[in-house]
């Protein structure tokens, strides 16, 4: 996701595969910054942001020409609210939810056939820096959870579903409250 060529490769890609009508975009980076290293949080922005950002506009714009299409994305909980240990990957998800709120609403606005589902996981049991990780679920859990929400076209699912409580909790829990247990 940090190559220059992105758009060329998605291009080539879609046109072997004859067309295409839904693109899933799960790439992400995250890596503790305890020191606020420069080179991790240029890192996280590259692939979290600007490589979401090249490949989602184009296939919105694909879709739209094509006059149909569904883009899902995978997020994160860490959406909800910044992460002192690693403030560049929650900052990356929340860019991601934020912008697939838009292009959902931007295509229901347009009254385009475009779907448009963020997917926000909880802990799933990969292999990663972030410790604890309470409420894992087993990757084979999560897909079917993720192959559900996209199915159904939902514009947002939390993963897995008891995720949804710990997302409420965040969203409208006080700061003050936050910033001392975070």
């Amino acid at each position: 996701m940090r190559e220059e060529n992105n758009i060329e490769c998605l291009t080539s890609l879609i046109s072997e595969m004859g067309g295409i009508d839904i693109f899933i975009y799960n790439a992400g980076y995250g890596e503790p910054s305890t020191i606020l290293n420069p080179e991790i949080e240029r890192s996280i922005y590259e692939i979290n942001v600007k490589g979401f950002v090249d490949l989602t506009v184009y296939m919105f714009n694909y879709f739209m020409h094509q006059g149909y299409g569904q883009i899902a994305a995978v997020s994160s909980i860490a959406s909800i609210k910044g992460l002192s240990l690693s403030p560049a990957y929650s900052a990356s998800k929340a860019f991601m939810s934020n912008y697939m709120e838009g292009l959902h609403m931007k295509a229901r606005k347009l009254k385009a056939n475009i779907y448009i589902t963020d997917i926000q996981p909880g802990f799933v049991k990969t292999k990663t820096v972030f410790n604890p990780r309470f409420w894992a679920a087993s990757p084979q859990k999560a897909a079917t959870q993720i192959i559900a929400a996209i199915e159904a076209k939902k514009w947002r699912s939390y993963i897995t579903k008891r995720w949804w409580l710990i997302a409420m909790l965040m969203k409208y829990m006080p700061s003050w409250l936050y910033h001392r247990i975070a």
